[in-house]
């Protein structure tokens, strides 16, 4: 090869003559395609995987049991007599408070 065949490294070349054991731009855009493709295909499949994997939530109703009940009923009324006492108990100690003014 003489200096005039070859191309200097920061100019371009206008026309592309592929080298054998080079890609042609053809075959770049080629692969480029599959692997999109096969980048597509996988994501489906992980979410189709993914979708599958995860438990799905069942609420069952049922009664209350027995200690719930009473739990429930202690409580009620545990409240309500404490309200009770605390009004019974403010209502007859605040006319028993004497304001002064001097």
């Amino acid at each position: 090869m003489n200096m005039e065949d070859q191309v200097p490294a920061s100019q371009t070349p206008t026309q592309f003559q592929p080298i054998e054991g080079q890609i042609t731009p053809e075959q770049l855009a080629e692969l480029k395609a599959r692997a999109r493709e096969m980048a597509i295909q996988q994501t489906i499949a992980q979410q189709a995987a993914f979708a599958q994997q995860q438990p799905s939530v069942v609420y069952v109703r049922r009664n209350l049991t027995v200690a719930e009940l009473i739990l429930v009923l202690l409580l009620s009324c545990g409240i309500v007599t404490g309200i009770q006492w605390s009004w019974s108990t403010l209502s007859n100690l605040l006319p028993k408070i004497e304001v002064r003014v001097r």
